[in-house]
């Protein structure tokens, strides 16, 4: 088996692929289709992309159902289901406050709070309705945002991709978000270090995602909204979750910097599969990402 490392700039970060294939030309042909895997991804879930699907559903109408792509509806399923289990920590509607914090970031002022909206609307995941499918939106129609499960998503993605291509033992990190295939050859999993840490995991058949503010702060305020607040977060440790797909362990880090490590565990009692990690910010404040891969 030949092992294949690939990096490329997708969805605004670099993208490690990592495999082992019988061939070399097998494997690069298995990276070309992950790439397209993961550029397809980001053009369904992008607020950045104005021709994005999500974009388009911010001037959807509402009270209709809207029907969605698939990889819109899983990153529906998925958020919608870790905002039911963190009871609120995290919100796929808050596209608005996100666009709201990089205007300050941009202008250098202080980003404003949006707690009077949500004690008269409610979170903006309140008036989101997703099924099979479909969407569907009440007024005030709220903005989608996955920036906090997109790339857990589109890791998930390539991975199935490697596989349909006949490529088990893989990796694939998307700026510090992670789906893990099967192990490398002889080895039990895959070795995983945090940034800056001693701490190694050793990882195969899941996910794995870090999520916090360290590195994006305006003042005390960090990027991460509490959604049932409508406040920015504070200065926190950032959280790490391994969870049964990176989907769903990059929801939960988001979660957790919204909760806690420890609360965000708690939340998660009888849910197998699923371990919640807390890492302290470092002094420099540059945050602690999964990020040192190797066999």
């Amino acid at each position: 088996m030949f092992r294949s490392e690939y990096a490329r700039i997708r969805m605004g970060t670099r993208v490690r692929i990592v495999m082992y294939a019988a061939e070399v030309d097998l494997a690069d042909r298995a990276a070309e289709a992950a790439f397209a895997r993961i550029e397809r991804v980001e053009g369904a879930l992008s607020d950045w992309r104005l021709e994005s699907e999500v974009v388009g559903l911010r001037a959807a109408e509402p009270e209709v159902w809207h029907a969605v792509s698939p990889d819109l509806d899983r990153a529906l399923q998925v958020s919608c289901a870790v905002r039911e289990s963190t009871g609120g920590a995290f919100d796929p509607a808050c596209g608005r406050m996100s666009q709201a914090w990089r205007r300050s970031r941009e202008l250098g002022e202080t980003p404003v709070e949006w707690a009077e909206l949500i004690a008269h609307a409610g979170p903006p995941g309140d008036r989101v309705q997703a099924r099979g499918g479909e969407v569907r939106f009440r007024l005030p129609v709220p903005w989608l945002d996955f920036g906090g499960v997109g790339k857990g998503l589109a890791a998930d993605a390539a991975i199935v991709t490697l596989r349909d291509h006949g490529i088990a033992s893989a990796l694939v990190d998307i700026g510090g978000d992670m789906a893990i295939g099967a192990p490398p050859p002889g080895r039990s999993g895959w070795r995983v270090r945090g940034a800056g840490s001693e701490i190694e995991l050793v990882l195969a058949w899941c996910g794995v995602a870090t999520s916090g503010g360290g590195a994006q702060h305006i003042g005390p305020r960090s990027h991460i909204i509490d959604p049932r607040t409508g406040r920015w977060m504070q200065r926190h440790d950032d959280v790490t979750v391994i969870a049964p797909s990176g989907a769903m362990a990059d929801a939960l880090a988001s979660a957790g910097c919204v909760l806690g490590a420890a609360a965000l565990q708690e939340s998660l009692v009888g849910q197998d599969g699923i371990t919640v990690l807390s890492f302290s910010l470092p002094k420099q404040d540059t945050g602690c990402q999964v990020g040192s891969i190797g066999q």
